[in-house]
């Protein structure tokens, strides 16, 4: 995996780093952390002419932060650093045009960017799409979905998808079960998530999965798509699952799969 940090020197962008470091250790892969000193801040500046000073030596002092972080986190995987001058939201798309990445990991202040770079985005911390059905086991993946919220700080949006086109009339009753099983399902991760301390909230939606799950997320500004990776028990869902990774250019944001129930 190739991943760019935009590197702030936030708190927030401290949390992107450890973050990306934990993609990292676990798929193998490269990571270059970015950080944009705007020099144009200073033409005229009225503080005084030790002001373009004090921001150097401040955004100095938080590359050494960054550097630290590495240091002590990244145990030899590959990360480099590169600082920039200028506009930040033009040195970011410079970058992902240069190095292709895979995944992109920013603080909020660079939300705008989402929307208009080539790759996925994940703002740190966002809100991350857990879409679930009548055939979903909300337990059987809490513990890869609070890692999850819990290194990007990010809340849970719980999203119980009921494939209506699939019913006819004279199906109604049927129809009624699975809308049932999938508010229940719902409502128990959303509380399961609640006791580990992960904030979380819910949506109930009705049509062909993989254009709701596009339709949440682009309204909800999510930040992470978790997909069940498949079962033995097939679902619309895990259609739904197939037909987004399929389509790539559809998605705009970053989708990972989670293991399927059985595996654990």
């Amino acid at each position: 995996m190739n991943i760019l940090v935009a590197y702030d020197g936030t708190l927030n962008a401290k949390k992107a780093i450890k973050y990306g470091i934990q993609k990292l250790s676990k798929s193998g892969g490269n990571m270059t952390i970015l950080q944009v000193f705007d020099n144009s801040l200073f033409v005229d500046y009225d503080a005084g002419p030790r002001a373009e000073e004090m921001a150097r030596s401040e955004s100095a002092r938080q590359r050494e932060e960054a550097i630290k972080i590495v240091r002590e986190s990244a145990g030899g995987l590959s990360v480099r650093f590169v600082a920039e001058e200028g506009n930040a939201i033009a040195k970011i798309t410079d970058q992902v045009f240069a190095d292709r990445p895979d995944l992109v990991l920013a603080p909020p202040r660079f939300k705008e960017i989402a929307a208009s770079l080539s790759c996925p985005v994940t703002i740190v911390p966002g809100t991350i799409l857990v879409p679930v059905d009548d055939t979903s086991s909300p337990a059987a993946n809490i513990d890869s979905i609070v890692l999850e919220a819990e290194a990007t700080a990010s809340k849970v949006l719980v999203l119980g998808v009921v494939p209506v086109h699939l019913y006819s009339r004279e199906e109604r009753k049927e129809l009624e079960r699975v809308q049932k099983e999938t508010t229940s399902s719902v409502k128990e991760l959303k509380r399961t998530l609640a006791a580990k301390g992960i904030e979380a909230f819910e949506e109930i939606r009705s049509g062909y999965p993989d254009e709701e799950i596009l339709r949440s997320a682009g309204e909800h500004a999510a930040s992470l798509i978790l997909l069940q990776s498949g079962s033995t028990t097939p679902s619309e869902l895990s259609k739904a699952a197939a037909i987004l990774l399929d389509e790539t250019e559809q998605l705009k944001w970053p989708v990972f799969l989670l293991p399927p129930a059985e595996a654990r």
